[in-house]
């Protein structure tokens, strides 16, 4: 089944609004082994959104669009949409009982028949959204599929889960199994993977799939999308794919196999090894504690942290010596490495992770310029530090600063005993 996607909406093209719902339904549909083939973004105009219903129509069996449901007079899809099937808005009591239900969730009075909410194209079935007020709507015609969600990532989300797959599911291709084998790594850069580390890997995971290559912060996303005709044989290619990593000398910069985050897969193997942990920050200002607290697990092994920007905060609060930040300055190893013991000692953590360093524009030094970062670590009785350099403007450093952070809590995680 080729899938096909629309974004309604103008303040995505005007970069009021991020696309988040493409990553959502790409998401979505992979755990079916589907793949979205054709995407489109169109302004709140009838002529965008019609010439662009008309591209993916032509070629897709399924035609998922997502915003423009709303009550303002920029919410035109319904009318639109309407048009392109050569049909008409009518009432629709099923969408009526639908919006009705959906405001009497949230315990808001429903304005009534009059309402945009209870009005559909012809031919077009509501659903039910169980996050929002706005219903979905679907429809078959002609041998294709039309399925309607509002913009809001939440009520996108929702409504992906709770319809769209009962609703194609007869006309599902079961002979061919997709799959992708997402292999992280850290470090080292994409032309030296491919160029330096092992010349021959592309080639060798080709033989399974196609293979794409992603930069992301600080390392490289390879992928490789395995076509199957059965579930066995996509567990074998992916054995076989993961077998060629790991005889690879590019081993060494994995970091996981799976679409995780770092943040996720440090909750996961904290809250698996039951390991306890905390963040003093500096330069980060509180980063590292903010990606750690998003993932939903977190509350078990994060304790907290200390954000210290100031030097009095970093000497009186966590019990930098007075000693050090004279001599050796806020950004050292020694500094770093005093942070990270005091807030192991404060918080009685199992691992404590400091970061102290210059995000510039300003600040610096012959020995740490700007890009400068100490990153301490504490565990059990032991206390170490390393610096590391990066290039960037100052909220780039910080990103990078936290994930060079983070990456060092995930190896004193996973070799913690």
């Amino acid at each position: 089944m080729k899938i096909g996607y629309l974004v309604i909406g103008s303040e995505v093209l005007d970069g009021k609004i991020s696309d988040t719902n493409t990553k959502l339904l790409a998401d979505f549909l992979r755990a079916y082994h589907l793949e979205i083939h054709q995407s489109m973004v169109a302004r709140d105009e009838r002529l965008a959104i019609l010439e662009a219903m008309k591209v993916l129509y032509d070629k897709c069996d399924l035609i998922v669009t997502s915003g423009g449901l709303g009550p303002t007079k920029d919410d035109i899809t319904k009318e639109t949409l309407a048009e392109f099937f050569g049909s008409k808005i009518t009432y629709s009591e099923m969408a009526h009982q639908v919006a009705e239900a959906n405001y009497k969730r949230f315990d808001r009075p429903f304005p009534g028949k009059d309402h945009g909410y209870s009005y559909l194209p012809e031919n077009f079935v509501p659903l039910n959204n169980s996050t929002g007020f706005a219903p979905g709507f679907f429809s078959e015609q002609k041998g294709k599929f039309l399925f309607s969600a509002p913009g809001v990532p939440r009520e996108f989300k929702s409504m992906l889960e709770e319809h769209l797959i009962k609703l194609v599911s007869s006309k599902l291709d079961q002979s061919v199994v997709l799959g992708t084998v997402i292999i992280r790594t850290k470090k080292v850069p994409e032309e030296k993977i491919f160029g330096e580390v092992d010349p021959t890997l592309w080639d060798k995971l080709e033989k399974f799939g196609e293979v794409s290559s992603l930069p992301i912060l600080m390392g490289v996303d390879i992928g490789v999308k395995i076509r199957a005709k059965s579930q066995s044989e996509l567990a074998e290619k992916v054995s076989a794919v993961k077998a060629v990593i790991e005889a690879s000398p590019i081993k060494s910069a994995v970091w996981s196999y799976g679409p995780e985050s770092l943040e996720e897969r440090i909750v996961t193997v904290a809250n698996h090894k039951k390991i306890r942990f905390g963040f003093a920050e500096s330069a980060t200002g509180g980063l590292c504690s903010n990606r750690i607290t998003n993932i939903s697990g977190s509350s078990q092994c994060f304790m907290g942290s200390i954000v210290c920007y100031d030097e009095k905060v970093k000497e009186h609060v966590l019990g930098v010596s007075a000693k050090t930040l004279q001599e050796c300055t806020a950004v050292s190893i020694k500094c770093a490495e005093e942070m990270a013991h005091g807030l192991k000692e404060r918080l009685s953590v199992d691992i404590a992770i400091s970061i102290t360093g210059f995000a510039g524009p300003g600040g610096g030094n012959d020995k740490f310029p700007v890009g400068s970062v100490c990153i301490g670590r504490a565990k059990n009785h032991h206390i170490s530090a390393e610096s590391f350099h990066f290039k960037g403007d100052r909220e780039i450093l910080k990103q990078r600063f936290s994930q060079a952070a983070l990456h060092v809590l995930l190896e004193e995680l996973e070799n913690f005993a």
